[in-house]
């Protein structure tokens, strides 16, 4: 029998037991993870456990607590502070504490106007926003940041360096373009490089777009409750204004996307 042969017949044979070696291996995987001796799967699978449990409750009490109509807790407290001095408190609170369980921002942008009108709606929310936008933020800058680095993970400085680099940019534009949750969007700028300054002037901007349409859509109900149907015409035009800014966001951020990676071909 030649060599030839010889590899020809043992080759088969190898493939066949590749699959189960594999699958053996899967097997006392699986078993030192129930033994709990895999003390990083377990880790995984506990952080994979607690996250579906927190989003679970974030939508159970976005849907209860804050409600998804004017009978939410949350809607019917700004009702009750309607032409207070402290409406702006209270509705910052509110914000703050809604930021915590993923309220969307939609919602909240819609008790605000419908509890205010839409000009007091439209300054509330806006003034809200970037105070809880700020918390989270600096939760994240004083203690998130500490926390990782203490654990070692050393992924954070380089993407603090290139997320800080482009701060204000970066905030804009996640508020324009649907991404994150809100929370997310705040505390994952706060573990970066980015100036709170450049976070905050982002994040004002970019949510301007939004806090208009919300408050567009509240003045459009209160004229079309009177017989102006004209009125619909101007939200359908701001719609299409927000997606059109939408997409140019987009646009610009493959851009930068692109100019990144030729910069990076070039010696």
């Amino acid at each position: 029998m030649s060599a030839g042969q010889g590899d020809q017949e043992t080759t088969p044979m190898t493939m066949d037991l590749e699959p189960f070696g594999e699958k053996k291996q899967r097997m006392a995987r699986l078993r030192a993870i129930l033994k709990g001796r895999d003390k990083e799967s377990l880790r995984n699978i506990g952080l994979l456990i607690f996250t579906v449990i927190t989003v679970s409750l974030g939508f159970w009490l976005t849907a209860n607590i804050i409600g998804l109509d004017e009978n939410g807790i949350l809607a019917r407290t700004f009702k009750s502070f309607a032409g207070s001095p402290w409406a702006l408190p209270v509705v910052a609170l509110g914000y703050t504490a809604a930021s915590f369980i993923g309220a969307p921002q939609f919602l909240l942008f819609a008790i605000t106007v419908a509890a205010f009108g839409p000009l007091y709606g439209f300054a509330y929310s806006v003034a809200a926003t970037l105070i809880s936008a700020a918390v989270n933020f600096l939760m994240a800058r004083y203690l998130g940041a500490d926390w990782l680095r203490r654990r070692g993970w050393q992924g954070i400085g380089s993407l603090s360096d290139m997320v800080g680099r482009n701060g204000f940019m970066s905030s804009l534009l996640v508020r324009i373009i649907p991404s994150a949750p809100f929370i997310v969007v705040n505390m994952g700028l706060g573990l970066t490089r980015t100036s709170f300054a450049a976070f905050m002037g982002g994040t004002a901007i970019g949510i301007l777009p939004k806090a208009a349409l919300i408050a567009l859509l509240g003045k459009v109900l209160e004229r079309a409750q009177a017989g102006d149907i004209e009125a619909i015409e101007y939200l359908i035009l701001a719609t299409l204004g927000w997606i059109a800014l939408a997409f140019l966001a987009k646009w610009i951020v493959r851009r930068r996307e692109a100019h990144k990676a030729g910069a990076q071909v070039q010696p």
